[in-house]
């Protein structure tokens, strides 16, 4: 199990038990002159994550293979740029995830077009600057990309992404690859050899692969050895072998203390072992593998800093600690029943650990981001530190009460730099009608 170090970027560093500095800035510092709430994130972080899953590929798998990184788990114009120059490939899934790719710099050749209901705007937009691949979620779809394609005479690679009814263990939501999901094309009734027939026999789309996802916050590596089977078995099958493969990404990761560490060495251990083997026993050369991680490339090198308005004590002798952010900036707590732990930022030697309420300003009684924990008895001013907040998260935010998105920094080296400033409604177009 990790410790609550752990949690927190790997620059992070403590004194007295408590977190006072990251990439060695200090916290208190920067919310002085940024405020909050404030969206921190670690450059050591992110670039360790993404060299260590470059390393365990070259370990596992002997054939070509990339690292997409999930667009929809965080995305900015600046937070992209970073990682485009370290050379990650992305896999968005909407026009403005891509235009974002492409004004970052990412070469069209490393952006992948995910998506289950996309317009035929998003696949023109696609087409237009030639990208990588345009992925494929069901045989309706792809007659359509199919006669647009041979409407304005191009033809653009594709992959194919199928549904291997696999349920992963995880908040139902997030799954994604069972029988009833509204992604991918089954394979269970014959729509999947369908499909890649059909493709094959095209003229106007070049199949190169296939690909899946089976859900979020996974843990059971063998899940994706078997999708991976699975799919290159209904290949197989349609007389046709895949020059890419994708099992997509999905990888877990820890977001209190009581919860495994979930180091990717199994995952990529079991995509690897899995497809080399079958290369193996039925003499096909190995595709290129790519993988598209999101939250474990980008959420523990995410750092929420807030402050604690008012406080109460329940008539159960809970605490209750009101902070200056909550749903509208993390709304996974209310939409998934997520669970994160907090961190006191400052002397703590004099207060008395009491049990715990973090709750937002939001008017919603379900805007909770921690039901229950041990923490210093906290005032009105204190600074309160939530670790792993890197993905899924601000991407997910909104304007509700009219609250403006906060503040989001890049810490490397003693450096900040802002990756988007403190939203201000009052200078929004959207709300204030143009």
């Amino acid at each position: 199990m990790p410790k609550k170090m752990d949690l927190f970027p790997v620059s992070a560093e403590a004194e007295n038990g408590t977190i006072f500095r990251v990439a060695g800035i200090d916290l208190v510092q920067l919310v002085r002159q940024y405020g909050t709430p404030i969206y921190l994130y670690d450059a050591l972080t992110i670039t360790q994550n993404y060299q260590y899953l470059k390393s365990l590929l070259a370990e596992f798998y002997p054939g070509e293979s990339e690292i997409a990184y999930a667009a929809k788990a965080y995305l900015s114009l600046k937070f992209a740029r970073k990682l485009a120059s370290i050379g990650a490939s992305i896999d968005v899934v909407s026009a403005g995830e891509l235009a974002v790719a492409l004004d970052a710099g990412f070469i069209p050749e490393k952006i992948h077009l995910h998506g289950n209901s996309k317009s035929e705007g998003e696949i023109r937009q696609a087409v237009d600057h030639h990208i990588a691949s345009i992925v494929v979620d069901s045989l309706e779809e792809l007659h359509f990309l199919c006669n647009l394609c041979q409407r304005i005479q191009i033809k653009p690679d594709i992959w194919l992404r199928l549904n291997p009814d696999i349920t992963g263990i995880t908040h139902r939501a997030v799954q994604t690859g069972h029988s009833a999901s509204k992604f991918g094309i089954p394979i269970a009734d014959g729509q999947a050899v369908l499909a890649i027939r059909e493709a094959c026999g095209n003229p106007y789309v070049n199949l190169k692969g296939v690909h899946t996802h089976l859900g979020s916050q996974l843990f059971d590596a063998g899940l994706y050895g078997l999708a991976v089977e699975r799919l290159m078995s209904v290949c197989r099958e349609a007389g046709w072998m895949p020059d890419v493969i994708s099992p997509g990404g999905g990888w877990g990761v820890p977001y209190t203390e009581d919860v495994q560490d979930n180091d990717p060495r199994e995952w990529i251990r079991a995509i690897g072992i899995t497809l080399v083997n079958y290369a193996e026993r039925e003499s096909t050369p190995l595709p290129t593998l790519v993988i598209e991680p999101g939250r474990w490339l980008a959420a523990r090198g995410g750092v929420a800093l807030y402050t604690v308005g008012s406080t109460r004590k329940s008539p159960d002798g809970e605490w209750i600690a009101a902070l200056d952010g909550g749903i509208a900036d993390n709304p996974r707590p209310a939409l998934y029943g997520s669970t994160y732990t907090a961190e006191f930022i400052g002397d703590a030697v004099d207060r008395p650990l009491v049990p715990s309420r973090l709750v937002g300003r939001f008017c919603e009684s379900g805007d909770e981001l921690i039901h229950s924990i041990d923490l210093p008895k906290l005032e009105r001013g204190d600074l309160v530190a939530i670790p792993v907040s890197g993905a899924y998260q601000l991407s997910m935010a909104s304007n509700y009460n009219l609250a403006g998105r906060p503040c989001v920094l890049w810490l490397e080296n003693g450096q900040v730099e802002v990756l988007q400033p403190r939203e201000d409604i009052c200078r929004s177009v959207w709300w204030s009608g143009g």
